[in-house]
């Protein structure tokens, strides 16, 4: 027996192969066995769009564009929204009540979770195929796929859009002009490690493979699903892409260049607040999803330690760490660039540079010993501060944590040595400060 995630498979085979109109069949069997299942309305506007019949593909898209909006799925509305623009430019009202709703003025909008788009029923039978004539055929799946009133439930609160969502309302319409949609298929590369990078990507609909080659083999790190963001470094660094990302299935990306930022930074002061606010907040819950420092807090001791770092503005030429001063606490470098060096024999030896996203000061945390080189800006910059005396407290409300951070500094300073003989150790990540 067929399911109906059996013809949804065969329906997507279809649709990948061009034969759209047989594809259209099986999407409308979907939506009447599975009105919910808001995929197969979204294809049955690309289906139309790709049999020529932009008018009907438009008003499929701009119903799910509002069901989407209205239901608290923000990524997938751009995404729609994009489309629609595209096929007709004077559908602005649409992002009009995307910034009305989702932008920092918006008191609807808040720290919840994005939703995730309804699944097929598990084991749903298949209905059978429609027996329509060609023109009826998309006449009603146009209708059927644009009527999305009856699916539509509104919630209380909205879900954050990245960096949108710190914007005014006037700056998230200058903006959203110049964020593309960018939609690749199974095994299409989107970011090659390595490579230049100088623009972010919102993950709107599918999943994303991240690798990295390791001892020369191509690993995998993760797997992305919808509403991750990847790509953030390049909005502050001009470091190359540390991780190749590629398309598992269909996804559709949102893409926003740090240059169209910059250019937009010039004209509203709410969008380079907005862009520090939000890449401030991205490297803060990359540090406390990825570090062992943190990785045994719960959810909210983890924020309340996030809301204690500090914002510092960086001169060429500060000192942030002094060789051999007592350890004050952790620092995360936001932007800029900085130098690390030691004394060996009377001489200043380089050990490494820092930029974007590096931690450094972290033996402060660790042992309570002096620090052992000099932290110096080579730019202006901005670094986020966490103060010694904050930590500790955390440390007191869970004891448990400081077993780790003596674990963890007995083999750092075990296995690393800043220095081996005449030795140099310039990976960055082997610096202990």
């Amino acid at each position: 027996m067929e399911t109906l995630s059996d013809l949804h498979a065969r329906s997507e085979a279809l649709f990948q192969s061009g034969r759209y109109e047989e594809a259209l069949r099986g999407y409308l069997a979907i939506i009447d066995a599975a009105p919910r299942f808001t995929r197969a309305r979204y294809r049955v506007a690309d289906s139309l769009l790709n049999l020529g019949d932009r008018e009907r593909a438009k008003e499929v898209y701009k119903g799910l564009a509002w069901h989407y909006i209205k239901a608290g799925h923000p990524l997938l509305g751009l995404v729609v929204c994009k489309m629609v623009l595209a096929l007709d430019p004077s559908y602005d009202d649409l992002l009009y009540i995307l910034a009305e709703l989702y932008s920092s003025e918006s008191d609807r909008v808040g720290d919840v979770d994005l939703p995730e788009p309804l699944p097929l029923p598990d084991g749903a039978p298949a209905p059978g195929l429609p027996s329509l004539d060609g023109p009826t055929l998309l006449a009603t799946a146009a209708e059927k796929a644009a009527d999305t009133d009856p699916i539509t439930t509104v919630p209380e609160r909205f879900p954050l859009i990245p960096l949108f969502s710190h914007l005014s309302e006037d700056a998230f319409m200058k903006v959203l002009g110049s964020l593309r949609l960018r939609r690749f298929t199974h095994g299409q590369q989107i970011v090659a490690e390595g490579a230049s990078g100088d623009s972010f990507f919102m993950l709107a609909d599918g999943v994303v493979v991240v690798s990295k080659s390791l001892e020369g083999k191509d690993t995998v790190l993760a797997h992305l699903h919808q509403g991750a963001v990847f790509g953030e470094m390049a909005l502050v660094s001009n470091a190359p892409r540390a991780a190749t990302v590629t398309a598992m299935g269909d996804v559709d990306l949102l893409e926003l260049s740090r240059g169209d930022l910059e250019q937009h930074a010039g004209e509203l002061e709410s969008v380079k607040l907005a862009l520090r606010k939000f890449t401030r907040g991205r490297f803060l819950a990359n540090l406390a999803a990825t570090s062992p420092l943190f990785r045994d807090l719960g959810k909210a001791d983890r924020r309340a330690l996030m809301s204690k770092f500090r914002p510092r503005n960086v001169h060429t030429g500060d000192i942030l760490i002094e060789e051999g001063e007592p350890g004050r606490g952790l620092f995360l470098v936001l932007r800029g660039d900085y130098s690390v060096n030691t004394k060996k024999d009377g001489k200043d030896v380089a050990l490494a540079r820092l930029g974007g996203g590096d931690v450094f000061g972290e033996i402060s945390l660790l042992r309570d010993a002096p620090t052992n080189a000099t932290v110096t800006a080579q730019s202006i910059g901005e670094v986020l501060f966490l103060p010694k005396e904050d930590f500790v407290e955390i440390l007191g409300a869970h004891p448990e944590i400081r077993a780790v951070l003596s674990s963890m500094s007995d083999a750092r300073i075990k296995e690393r040595a800043i220095v081996v003989g005449d030795r140099l150790i310039t990976d960055d990540a082997q610096i202990m400060v």
